[in-house]
């Protein structure tokens, strides 16, 4: 209750119509600031989750082809002298097939390549779903953790003798098996089982969809064989592109001296044999997982090596193109000793 300046009594019954407009408007202005607040914290929010995941996607790719190129050409304790290296083919699962022999004694290469002009084998391409002009690389290699010999089958396996007694030195002292009976050698005190290890036939390649028939996501894929036969992976999606170039030992030094992305064709040369691969430069280009409502790439031009620049599209998506220089350690390594 109120007095008025003529002594009467006044009572506020409400608000007048002025003030409950003003009312209003100063409380729509408040809640527009806020929408503008949130709805920018959640576009900031989403464009920092979608580079996040982008650069997670980056660095999971790059990592995982590099360590596995550092392991390329592991093969235990086999001695070479002598080999005569091959390249067989990696969607075979014939022990046959795959590049070992004793007579004449040969042994598959730990990196064979294919140029994004090249025609790859089948279990590559997966089933026709390789993005046209992207390289794909053969690795080969021994599992670093060793195998019980109970154990060692359905794939083949590698056991190198360490005992003099096992054979005269002039016959082979190693095998390469999916059946335990076959592993018979003994280490360096000819008493202990000679370690047995898995061997190891991975092929990366960029595919055109993550699940085939299913989504359209470019993906990095591994093809593997295994028990199973050839069984093709999912690894990263977003990778839409992958260029190599591999570094040749021209001299014997351990060093790559020409960097090329396939065998030169000139027969008797050092850079026409993939055992004297000793480098790898790799060129990943990602793309991000969702379109960023309102992005435009400036500059749309990356740099693939082999490819030069390349125009991408303007299609809403960020893009990075990482770059990295592997050495071939078990290539590389052996020729840098006096």
């Amino acid at each position: 209750m109120m007095t008025s300046p003529f002594g009467r009594r006044s009572f506020q019954h409400g608000l007048s119509l002025v003030e409950l407009m003003i009312a209003m408007t100063l409380a729509l202005l408040v809640v527009a600031v806020v929408a503008t607040v949130f709805a920018g914290t959640s576009r900031n929010r989403g464009d920092l989750e979608r580079s996040s995941r982008l650069a997670e996607n980056t660095g999971y790719a790059l990592g995982l082809l590099t360590d596995e190129m550092r392991l390329a050409g592991f093969f235990g304790e086999m001695v070479f002298t002598g080999v005569a290296w091959q390249a067989p083919n990696p969607c075979s699962a014939l022990l046959a097939n795959q590049g070992w022999s004793h007579a004449p004694f040969t042994v598959p290469v730990g990196i064979t390549g294919y140029s994004g002009a090249d025609a790859a084998p089948a279990c590559i391409d997966d089933t026709g779903h390789r993005i046209p002009g992207t390289a794909a690389i053969v690795l080969r290699r021994l599992d670093v953790d060793t195998t019980p010999i109970a154990n060692a089958t359905g794939v083949p396996y590698l056991q190198v003798s360490q005992c003099n007694a096992d054979m005269p030195v002039a016959d082979p002292t190693w095998v390469y098996s999916d059946q335990p009976a076959d592993f018979i050698f003994r280490r360096i005190d000819c008493v202990t089982p000679a370690e047995v290890r898995r061997a190891i036939v991975r092929t990366y390649f960029v595919s055109a969809c993550n699940e085939c028939g299913v989504d359209t996501t470019p993906t990095l894929k591994m093809s593997e064989l295994t028990t199973a036969g050839v069984v093709i992976t999912p690894l990263v999606e977003g990778v839409e592109n992958l260029q190599i170039e591999y570094g040749f030992d021209t001299n014997g030094d351990g060093n790559a001296d020409v960097f090329r992305t396939g065998l030169s064709g000139v027969a008797g040369t050092p850079d026409n044999d993939w055992s004297n691969v000793v480098a790898t430069r790799i060129y990943v280009l990602l793309q991000s997982p969702d379109v960023e409502p309102g992005y435009h790439n400036a500059e749309r031009r990356v740099d693939l090596g082999p490819l030069g620049l390349v125009t991408v599209p303007d299609d809403g998506r960020k893009r990075i193109v990482q770059i990295a220089t592997v050495r071939i350690n078990n290539a590389a390594g052996p020729r840098e000793l006096p």
